[in-house]
């Protein structure tokens, strides 16, 4: 009975929901909207000056994407590597006149 009161708040943290974020920096602020596709869902990011973002509790294992239209009618997608829940992840991206890259530090 007691390894029971113990392995309860193990079960319940490997069920808790973890935010992820979703970051694209867009410097000429080229980008008219993204959204992130991911776990069957599509996310919309916001847009605060020259960055989009998104957080969202992840609740599937996979990959994704998120999807940059353009005010030009372009688009192209920031491939979102694995997620799987409870695990915290950033990814951000840069957004340029070609696509989508991730920025180097």
């Amino acid at each position: 009975m007691r390894w029971l009161a113990l392995a309860i708040p193990i079960v319940l943290s490997a069920c808790s929901r973890v935010e992820n974020s979703f970051v694209v920096k867009d410097e000429q602020k080229a980008v008219a909207a993204a959204k992130l596709v991911l776990c069957g869902w599509e996310t919309p990011l916001q847009r605060t000056g020259a960055r989009l973002a998104v957080s969202k509790a992840i609740d599937c294992e996979g990959s994704g994407h998120i999807r940059l239209r353009y005010a030009s009618g372009d688009e192209h997608d920031c491939p979102v590597g694995y997620v799987t829940p409870g695990a915290k992840q950033t990814f951000t991206y840069r957004a340029t006149e070609t696509g989508c890259k991730e920025p180097e530090f």
